[in-house]
């Protein structure tokens, strides 16, 4: 058995084959799959334009979110300042009442010291007196009950 061997009416019948397959082929599968192709590829190229158009709307929103994060920034910025000059107004204020208000509590502390100390004075002087009476009571030997007496003991005290 030789397998390699030569036969014209194989051959010719194989060509007559391969003819007709081509011709089916040719007529109803190559059209379908060159259309299928040629679908695909406008669908990548479209894809493609998709993709570049898509690509575009990205860099301009990226451009647009850092001009809004510029902004809102710049914003900020403004309003940190506005608040830092508002607070320092505020402190402003807040340090001139307390330092009013310390003024103040430190004039009716005087006040009242002075108040306090006329009131001991008078007391004081009250006492001497008494005190100037009762000695005089004890040297004399009488009494010094009236107000002539009284007043009298009143402006030794005070001339003391």
């Amino acid at each position: 058995m030789e397998l390699f061997k030569l036969d014209p009416g194989l051959a010719i019948w194989t060509w007559i084959s391969f003819g007709i397959l081509f011709f089916i082929l040719w007529k109803f599968a190559f059209p379908a799959l060159i259309g299928n192709i040629k679908e695909r590829e406008n669908l990548i190229a479209k894809s493609v334009d998709n993709a570049d158009e898509i690509q575009k709307r990205l860099n301009d929103i990226n451009t647009e979110y850092a001009g809004i994060i510029k902004k809102a920034k710049s914003e900020a910025d403004s309003i940190l300042l506005e608040t830092r000059k508002e607070s320092d107004i505020l402190k402003k204020k807040l340090l001139l009442k307390a330092e009013q208000e310390a003024s103040d509590i430190v004039k009716n502390t005087k006040d009242k010291m002075l108040e306090e100390r006329e009131s001991l004075i008078l007391s004081l002087q009250n006492e001497i007196a008494d005190f100037a009476c009762d000695v005089s009571e004890k040297i004399v030997g009488s009494s010094f009950t009236s107000d002539k007496d009284r007043d009298w003991a009143m402006e030794l005290a005070k001339s003391l």
